[in-house]
C-alpha cells in the first residue's frame, strides 16, 4: 500500500483482481490508474478487455476512442480498436486500425501479421502479400510471416515464392514437422 498512489499500482492491482476474478474490483482499479496518469496506456488496452469479457465491447470501444484521442500514434491502441471491430463484424473498420497500427510500429512483427491476415480473409491477397513481404524484411525470421507467405503465395498460384518461403521456414526451424509437411506439399 505504501505505492497506493502510483498509477502502476493500480493497473497491477487490476490485474490481480481479474486473474482471481473480482471483475468489479479489477475495473475500479482499471478506471483508478486511468485518472492518477492519463499517459499510462496499459490501463485503458486492460479496461477494453475486461469489457471485452464481459460482452461490453461499447464500453471498450469508448475507452479505446479515448485513449486514442491522447495518443494517436500509438499502436497498441489501434491494434486493440481492430480486434474490437473484428469481433463486431465490422472487417473494413478493422482493417484501417490494423494498418494503422502496422505503420505505428513495424518493429512489432505481429501487428503485420494480423492486418495481412485481414486483408486475406477480405480477398485482398495480393494486399496481403505486399504487407507481409515489407514484414519480413524486417523479421526475416518470424514464423507467422513466413508461413503466411509461403501459403498465400501458394493459393494464389505463386510456387515459386512459397516454396522459397517454405524452405526458409525449415531452414530455420527444421524441428517442426508442420513447416516440413508444407515444404513437402509444395515441392510436389
Amino acid at each position: 500500500m505504501i505505492n497506493a498512489d502510483h498509477p502502476t499500482t493500480h493497473m497491477n492491482f487490476g490485474n490481480l483482481y481479474l486473474n482471481t476474478g473480482d471483475l468489479e474490483k479489477a475495473e475500479a482499479s482499471y478506471k483508478e490508474a486511468i485518472e492518477l496518469e492519463p499517459g499510462l496506456v496499459g490501463p485503458y488496452i486492460n479496461l477494453a478487455d475486461l469489457y471485452r469479457r464481459l460482452e461490453r465491447d461499447e464500453d471498450g470501444e469508448r475507452i479505446l476512442k479515448s485513449a486514442l484521442e491522447k495518443y494517436p500514434d500509438l499502436a497498441a491502441i489501434h491494434y486493440s480498436l481492430g480486434l474490437l471491430k473484428v469481433r463486431q463484424g465490422n472487417q473494413e473498420e478493422a482493417l484501417v486500425y490494423l494498418a494503422d497500427a502496422t505503420k505505428n510500429d513495424p518493429d512489432d512483427p505481429h501487428y503485420s501479421y494480423v492486418y495481412a491476415i485481414g486483408l486475406n480473409s477480405q480477398g485482398k491477397p495480393g494486399e496481403a502479400l505486399k504487407v507481409l513481404q515489407e514484414a519480413v524484411k524486417r523479421h526475416p525470421y518470424d514464423r507467422n510471416i513466413l508461413y503466411s507467405l509461403a501459403t498465400i503465395s501458394s493459393e494464389n498460384g505463386d510456387k515459386e515464392n512459397a516454396l522459397m518461403y517454405a524452405e526458409r521456414l525449415v531452414e530455420n526451424y527444421p524441428e517442426d514437422p508442420n513447416y516440413q509437411q508444407l515444404l513437402s506439399f509444395l515441392s510436389n
